[in-house]
């Protein structure tokens, strides 16, 4: 009879380039991660950073740099997950400083637009208003999440700028200095390895 994959058998696979297996180690922990960054989110940054933003940008940051990771012992993963948390939530707040003492200054955020990265999967589930269609969403939510972070960094950013910030696919070419056709062919990949890397939780998407 077959074990179930430990956390150091997945960490290994994740580092070994299996983007599914970095997506289910995320997964994992996104509960209590969750949890942990919203009992540290400091007074002066309530109401102004969302648990989920600086959530997915956790993710994000563990998927880049997760090359240098060292496979440690059971609980290590989840306790690096929370220092990087922990540090972008210390930039928040610096950044916050530096706005009250410079009024031109932007609202701060984790480096994530201001609009909720919630809303970005939202978007892309296409949310149900049903009462099974909203557990649905929130179980959604938790995977795109995950998936999104395990995407290559290009796919990933073209896919916030096309439904985070709302950004036309010329915008986007402009930006990223490539042509639109190259944009329209990067988003649709980006949503197929959404679909791969979610396996079957991925058949709420539409088109």
């Amino acid at each position: 009879m077959s074990q179930e994959p430990s956390e150091v058998d997945w960490v290994g696979r994740a580092i070994g380039g299996d983007r599914a297996a970095l997506s289910q180690l995320l997964l994992t922990h996104y509960d209590a991660l969750r949890g942990h960054i919203a009992r540290r989110i400091p007074a002066e940054l309530q109401g102004l950073v969302r648990a989920e933003d600086v959530l997915h940008q956790t993710f994000v940051r563990a998927a880049q740099s997760l090359d240098g990771f060292q496979v440690r012992p059971e609980g290590s993963f989840r306790a690096w997950l929370q220092t990087i948390a922990e540090n972008l939530l210390k930039d928040a707040a610096k950044r916050r400083r530096r706005e009250r003492r410079s009024p031109d200054a932007r609202r701060p955020g984790t480096g994530s637009d201001d609009s909720s990265v919630a809303g970005l999967v939202e978007r892309l589930a296409h949310d149900s208003s049903t009462p099974v269609g909203h557990a649905q969403r929130q179980e959604n939510i938790r995977r795109v999440l995950a998936a999104l972070a395990a995407l290559p960094d290009e796919q990933r950013a073209v896919l916030e700028r096309h439904y985070l910030q709302d950004q036309t696919l010329d915008e986007i070419a402009a930006a990223l200095g490539r042509t639109k056709d190259a944009i329209r062919g990067i988003c649709y990949r980006a949503r197929r390895n959404l679909r791969d890397i979610m396996g079957r939780s991925s058949l709420y998407f539409s088109g």
